[in-house]
């Protein structure tokens, strides 16, 4: 899951709200099917829950396709999480099966704990955080903590106030990059985060999901005035509108917030 450079323009806030994520589904290879889903609530949510943990088998494991995490179980009760993402062209991988978790787009295979077993990737899948809850279910993010309950010791004396110290303020979060990264006229892939951003104009970001709404692959460049995907020819407007199929679907639009010359996702 990349930037650099600063600038010395200060710009306004653009972009549009919605969804997008982390990696879409990824059908058989060269088949046509529905738009990935746009959003990667695992990598956003804490605490979604998706599904059972019994429907995870022991030395297998099971794809949540909507989520884009895959949950293996290499011994009976331990559950391991991973981006369902292939690490090789973004494809959703497919399946578990016979030991490994696999890619049908370009036969990409991982190992249950989320390494490569075989090519074409040769980055393993990234590790997600899920816990299995009381009742069964299993949902993203680390179990909460839990610690006894503490009671003050008894004393007659008034309590002590502490001096009043001035608020300190937190440093502002780190920008996904800076505005002198964003050619006017272009843009820039990131693909760590799975977004895409475009300047049309001067002093106008935009921002998009880098997943193509065709086979859910995560499109490569932003080139000769187009967001190009490298899987199947589609081509995307600076402004996420399709250019050219066979993707029918514009990019879902993610929100930025340009603060100085840094931009982040808002």
């Amino acid at each position: 899951m990349t930037q650099g450079n600063p600038v010395a323009r200060r710009t306004a806030v653009v972009g549009a709200v919605a969804v997008a994520g982390v990696v879409a589904g990824c059908a058989r290879y060269g088949a046509e099917s529905a738009p990935a889903p746009a959003g990667d609530k695992a990598a956003e949510e804490t605490g979604l829950v998706l599904g059972k943990a019994k429907e995870v088998p022991v030395g297998g494991g099971q794809v949540f396709r909507d989520a884009k995490i895959v949950v293996t179980q290499p011994v009976a009760g331990e559950f391991k999480g991973f981006s369902a993402v292939c690490t090789h062209q973004g494809c959703v991988v497919a399946e578990v099966k016979a030991g490994t978790i696999n890619c049908d787009c370009h036969g990409s295979k991982f190992k249950l704990d989320g390494t490569v077993s075989t090519g074409p990737a040769t980055k393993p899948l990234p590790a997600r955080d899920v816990t299995v809850s009381a009742a069964g279910d299993l949902t993203t993010g680390k179990a909460p903590a839990t610690e006894p309950p503490t009671e003050p010791p008894a004393t007659t004396e008034p309590p002590v106030e502490a001096p009043t110290q001035p608020p300190v303020e937190a440093p502002p979060p780190a920008g996904l990059a800076s505005t002198a990264d964003i050619p006017v006229g272009g843009g820039k892939v990131f693909e760590n985060e799975q977004v895409v951003i475009t300047q049309p104009a001067a002093g106008e970001f935009k921002c998009f999901s880098a997943v193509c709404t065709h086979q859910g692959c995560v499109v490569a460049e932003v080139k000769a005035g187009t967001i190009n995907c490298g899987c199947h020819g589609s081509k995307f407007g600076l402004d996420g509108s399709v250019s050219k199929g066979p993707a029918t679907t514009p990019l879902p639009a993610r929100a930025v917030k340009v603060s100085g010359n840094q931009i982040s996702l808002a």
